[in-house]
């Protein structure tokens, strides 16, 4: 199990503890932009694009690398849309992602078969399926 803390440290920063050794905390800093900016700033669906990249690419480089293959780049984007729902109350309905993976040209068999199993998701995208669409649109340039 993983805990994530939050402490709004004052009116302009939130520190957010996420006890990684990659990344002990995320500090957000809005000091710089104006409140109606902070709240069209969508942080959360920002997040969320990072934890689902973080937790899908991780599992796609491991595939692919189990299977033989050297990633030589990956490269990548996560997009949220939002929709109201029947009582009008806004929420997140689809989340895109792409995926580049750069690859010798020698592992593009290794690509398609791990390409088939990554369009079924990983721990994260999997499990965020149960409440929103997710597309995976994945892609191998030779390198």
């Amino acid at each position: 199990m993983s805990r994530v803390e939050f402490e709004r440290l004052d009116e302009n920063r939130d520190c957010f503890k996420v006890g990684a050794k990659a990344v002990p905390e995320i500090i957000m800093d809005f000091s710089s932009i104006t409140p109606e900016e902070r709240n069209q700033e969508s942080m959360g669906s920002r997040m969320l694009g990072v934890a689902a990249l973080a937790c899908y690419t991780n599992t796609f480089v491991n595939a692919l690398e189990r299977n033989g293959a050297e990633v030589k780049s990956m490269t990548g984007s996560a997009e949220a849309s939002k929709d109201k729902d029947e009582v009008m109350r806004t929420r997140y309905t689809e989340l895109e992602i792409t995926i580049e993976v750069g690859l010798d040209e020698k592992d593009r068999e290794i690509f398609e078969t791990v390409k088939d199993n990554m369009l079924n998701g990983s721990l994260l995208t999997y499990s965020l399926e149960e409440g929103m669409e997710v597309d995976y649109n994945l892609s191998m340039k030779a390198v």
